[in-house]
């Protein structure tokens, strides 16, 4: 009875229809603020005939500014510290999910549940070690790679390299991060340019990478746009190192570094398709 208090008020009485049976009464399908399921019901509400007149004209397009935005706010609360302001900005990215989910629903492709189950199975898939009590085979984010390759496999996406998840709209400094993390998970670690100098702690680093976009700017230079180029190649580099893996039959978590280290000059000749 406390639980359904909670829900349903302290004032709470049940008619009773037979020995261990009671009828539940009405509620408020926006009774309870703190339930996630009001969310998605306030999103169709605000879809509906006789909801929001902006609300209802959206599109995936026309929202997509907007999922952009609040994005960036919910990372600036919480670079702030700010957790009451985080938590609010959590909220606000929410109800795009919210929004983008229930005009799926509208379009007969999927709603919030699909959105949640595919979400939860993923999860459950690629934690083994948490929810199927299987001990980690080495590294835990090769075994993470793998999983997704044997998922990608199962897809009949096969080919789809291990870059493909880091998304093209991502500053180019960002996606160097992620391109290099991801390939790294599977033994890939290009050599690097030799710098005459020690990279000791993050407020050098800054310092170091302000002034490489002062020296492109001086020579007349794109430093974001360079950087994305420099993506594109490692991108393409890494496709030719998976082709080669594939060609051999081996994942790429299986080769050793000297054998990974020859993958890599091999995908940098000239008969391997990329120019520079």
């Amino acid at each position: 009875m406390e639980l359904l208090r909670k829900h349903y008020g302290s004032d709470l009485r049940l008619e009773t229809i037979a020995p261990g049976y009671a009828v539940l009464p009405a509620t408020d399908p926006y009774v309870d603020l703190s339930s996630l399921a009001t969310v998605t019901r306030i999103a169709e509400r605000l879809r509906s005939p006789g909801g929001c007149p902006w609300d209802r004209e959206q599109t995936h397009a026309s929202l997509r500014p907007h999922l952009l935005e609040e994005a960036y706010e919910t990372l600036e609360a919480l670079d702030s510290g700010d957790l009451d302001r985080l938590r609010d900005e959590l909220g606000d990215l929410l109800l795009q999910i919210a929004l983008h989910a229930q005009l799926a629903h509208e379009e007969g492709a999927f709603d919030i549940a699909d959105v949640a189950r595919r979400l939860n199975e993923k999860l459950v898939r690629r934690h083994p070690h948490v929810f199927a009590g299987e001990e980690i085979r080495g590294d835990l984010l090769a075994q993470w790679e793998r999983i997704k390759r044997e998922e990608r496999e199962a897809g009949g996406k096969a080919a789809e390299s291990i870059t493909s998840g880091v998304p093209k709209d991502l500053p180019a400094l960002f996606a160097a991060e992620r391109l290099q993390e991801r390939a790294a998970r599977v033994g890939i670690d290009p050599p690097r340019i030799d710098l005459p100098l020690d990279v000791d702690d993050p407020a050098f680093l800054g310092e170091l990478l302000f002034d490489l976009v002062a020296v492109a700017r001086e020579k007349g230079f794109d430093a974001e746009t360079a950087l994305r180029e420099a993506n594109e190649r490692f991108v393409r580099r890494v496709a030719k190192v998976e082709e080669r893996a594939r060609a051999e039959g081996k994942a790429l978590e299986s080769y050793a570094p000297d054998e990974m280290r020859r993958l890599w000059e091999e995908s940098l000749s000239p008969q391997a398709g990329d120019p520079g």
